[in-house]
């Protein structure tokens, strides 16, 4: 759910200091920033989340675009706070999280609990598999749904990397499901 055509007011207002236009703000693009930091293995992804929102606050004057452009500006400030966190501490990010209700929210809200819990530490096993940068562009491609493009500029590489890296993670994916598949389900992703 976007602001869509409600964004250029709201955006107005948060850079007046409207608190309810921060409150929208914050409600649209935190769940899915914070996702992204869980999933890059953020060790403390909502203090991350936080410092994303401080720079938000003191930048949002330089911003100008519209929402789509605003929502690749925020992951481009998510991935920045985090190397400069994985900077600070001198060490390589950690596993991503096994908080399995934050990764990917179901969409099968008639299934049973237990199916979606399975479901979703599943896609956080194969996610785990993938070097940081194949793990950045599977999360900003398919799950957050950015153009190459986009998430080029997240990422602060060029498209044409961004297209190898998919490549490459989707092939090691497909890889493992389908080791998996021959073994019968029997030789599943360590860990």
């Amino acid at each position: 759910m976007a602001l869509g055509e409600r964004f250029p007011e709201v955006l107005q207002a948060a850079g007046q200091g409207a608190d309810w236009a921060w409150a929208e703000v914050y409600r649209e693009y935190a769940p899915s920033l914070l996702r992204f930091l869980t999933s890059q293995g953020a060790a403390e992804p909502e203090d991350c989340l936080g410092e994303c929102f401080v720079q938000l606050v003191r930048n949002l004057s330089s911003f100008t675009g519209d929402e789509p452009a605003f929502r690749a500006w925020l992951f481009r400030v998510a991935r920045n706070r985090l190397v400069d966190a994985w900077r600070a501490g001198r060490r390589r990010p950690a596993a991503p999280s096994a908080d399995v209700g934050i990764l990917h929210e179901s969409r099968h809200q008639h299934e049973p609990a237990d199916a979606d819990l399975i479901r979703r530490q599943a896609v956080e096993d194969v996610l785990a598999l993938l070097g940081d940068d194949q793990r950045a562009v599977i999360v900003l491609r398919v799950l957050e749904q950015f153009s190459v493009e986009e998430t080029a500029e997240i990422l602060e590489r060029s498209p044409g990397a961004v297209r190898v890296l998919q490549h490459r993670a989707l092939r090691k994916l497909r890889d493992v499901l389908e080791a998996n598949r021959l073994s019968g389900g029997r030789s599943w992703i360590p860990g």
